[in-house]
C-alpha cells in the first residue's frame, strides 16, 4: 500500500500545494484542492473503467442471440423488396442533389450580392445540379425510356 501512498504524496502535495494559512481561512480553496485531486483520481482510474466497460458489453453481446428463429424474413414476402427500396433511395438522392445544387447557386448569387467569394458556391452548385441530371437522364433510359430533343428548334 506504499506505493499507492507514495504516488499519491508525489502527484498531490508537490503540484497544488496551498499555503496551510490560506487553506484554513477559505472554504473555496479546499474545495478546489478536493476537486483537483478528485480529478486525479479519475484520471488515473479512467482506462480501469474503460476496459470494464468494453468487457461487459463484450460479455453481455457474446450471449445466443434468441432473434434468430429460421424461416423469418426481414424485408416481407417480396423478393422486389430490396430492389424498390434501393431505386427510391436513389431516386431521392439524386432529386436532393439537384435541389442541393440549385440552392448553392442561390447561396452563390447572394454572396455575389454581398460581394464576398462566390465562385466555389457557383462551381458545387453546378456540379450538383450536373450530377443530379446526369443520374437522372441514366435513370431514365435505364426504364426503357427515351429522351426527345426538339431539333427544329420550335418552328
Amino acid at each position: 500500500m506504499g506505493g499507492l501512498r507514495e504516488w499519491w504524496r508525489k502527484h498531490t502535495s508537490v503540484r497544488f500545494a496551498l499555503d496551510d494559512d490560506l487553506r484554513g481561512r477559505s472554504r473555496i480553496a479546499r474545495i478546489g484542492e478536493i476537486s483537483v485531486h478528485a480529478a486525479l483520481v479519475l484520471r488515473a482510474i479512467e482506462p480501469v473503467v474503460v476496459l470494464a466497460v468494453v468487457g461487459l458489453m463484450l460479455m453481455i453481446g457474446a450471449h445466443p442471440a434468441m432473434g434468430q428463429t429460421p424461416g423469418g424474413s426481414i424485408f416481407g414476402e417480396s423478393d422486389q423488396a430490396v430492389g424498390n427500396g434501393v431505386r427510391e433511395a436513389i431516386r431521392w438522392a439524386r432529386n436532393i442533389l439537384f435541389l442541393l445544387g440549385v440552392g448553392g447557386c442561390a447561396w452563390g448569387a447572394v454572396n455575389v450580392m454581398m460581394e464576398k467569394p462566390y465562385t466555389k458556391q457557383f462551381i458545387g452548385g453546378g456540379a450538383c445540379m450536373g450530377f443530379g441530371a446526369i443520374a437522372s437522364l441514366a435513370h431514365s433510359f435505364s426504364q426503357g425510356s427515351s429522351v426527345n430533343v426538339d431539333t427544329d428548334l420550335g418552328q
